[in-house]
């Protein structure tokens, strides 16, 4: 399988766009479900964008998760040093490396922007950390992308109330953990907060672990460097109000947007973040 992903992952980023712009050309794009997921979300968070603008932004951002699959090949398939030769600018990399200094534990809070795996095995160039893994259906990948991120002396374990527990015994014992905070939880483990002026439902797992344990938090994203084809690694501090039990849930969002707006089109808006609606809100992604 390592094969398959090298192969892919040597193509030229020029080979990926040639592709792309095939599905444009042939407009194949309208019927996807990722367009029109990517389109339905972004009139969310764009409630003043003509129609016309939200057809070029959602083409834009389309376009952006296509040419990161790259990426994931790349996480998927090459060393660390050669990963990380992708990497032009880390913001804030002070951030990190002063909390893996004092080796007393922090939580690492990502979103989905661009190739997430790209992200993570950047930061698991830089420490040794624990984080949530969402099982992949075809059984043969799954085994393999989990041997990726757990190269070295990573851990990671299924989402769920055991991986939950360790995590607070990996931050109890001073260890880095990683964990996405943009993902619709399961039910019972979330609660409605705004998302861009509208009620979502959000996480409560980060705010929760951050509430209990007092420690640091970091938020970053991975994003294409200007117009280039490498990237940079955005790393944002985290609000007081994270550590508020009054405000942590709308601290979380809230920095998550801040990360969002780092590239607004290189953010996974192909993923139903509002797929859990609101008392009297609509469901957009009725097609």
């Amino acid at each position: 399988m390592r094969a398959l992903f090298t192969t892919l992952s040597l193509l030229p980023i020029q080979a990926y766009k040639a592709f792309a712009y095939l599905i444009f050309l042939s407009g194949i794009y309208k019927l996807t479900d990722a367009y029109k997921i990517t389109k339905a979300n972004l009139e969310i968070i764009l409630p003043n964008a003509s129609k016309e603008e939200l057809i070029i932004f959602a083409k834009k951002s389309y376009l952006e998760s296509l040419l990161s699959t790259r990426e994931t090949f790349i996480a998927w398939s090459r060393s660390s040093s050669f990963i990380n030769s992708n990497i032009l600018v880390i913001k804030n990399n002070f951030l990190l490396s002063t909390n893996v200094d004092k080796q007393k534990g922090f939580m690492v809070v990502a979103i989905h922007s661009r190739s997430v795996d790209m992200l993570l095995s950047w930061i698991n160039s830089q420490t040794i950390t624990t984080s949530l893994y969402k099982k992949i259906k075809f059984k043969l990948l799954d085994k393999y992308v989990r041997s990726i991120r757990e190269n070295k002396k990573n851990e990671t374990y299924e989402t769920g109330i055991l991986g939950v527990k360790k995590l607070l015994n990996a931050l109890n014992n001073n260890k880095v953990i990683c964990v996405a905070a943009d993902q619709v939880p399961q039910r019972g483990m979330g609660e409605y907060v705004d998302f861009y002026n509208r009620k979502s439902y959000t996480t409560t797992l980060i705010p929760k672990l951050a509430y209990k344990t007092k420690k640091s938090a970091i938020f970053c994203s991975i994003n294409k460097a200007h117009q280039s084809q490498y990237l940079a690694i955005n790393i944002h501090p985290s609000s007081d109000s994270l550590y508020d039990n009054s405000k942590h849930l709308l601290s979380l969002n809230k920095s998550i947007e801040r990360l969002i707006e780092e590239n607004i089109f290189d953010y996974a808006w192909e993923y139903k973040r509002f797929r859990r609606p609101f008392k009297g809100d609509s469901n957009p992604y009725i097609f």
